[in-house]
């Protein structure tokens, strides 16, 4: 059983800094930390982990995809 060991090699793990955000408003930055949930830290980051694919640089592509649809979710008025 070493199938996912080529998972684990290709996975990569995203962290955006939600809370020092300067570009995000305040009401944006409160619903984007709300909506991320389980994946938000105590100190306001965005923790997305990807290992849907089999290259690291897709995972990256994707867990970057994931991460702008949060926040245009959060940035659209609720």
């Amino acid at each position: 059983g070493g199938q996912n060991v080529n998972k684990l090699e290709t996975a990569v793990q995203l962290r955006f800094d939600a809370r020092n955000s300067p570009s995000l408003p305040e009401p944006v930055r409160a619903r984007l930390l709300r909506m991320a949930g389980h994946r938000a830290t105590g100190a306001g980051e965005i923790v997305i982990t990807a290992q849907r694919f089999r290259t690291r640089e897709r995972n990256r592509e994707d867990a970057l995809e994931r991460l702008v649809a949060l926040i245009r979710e959060a940035a659209a008025p609720p």
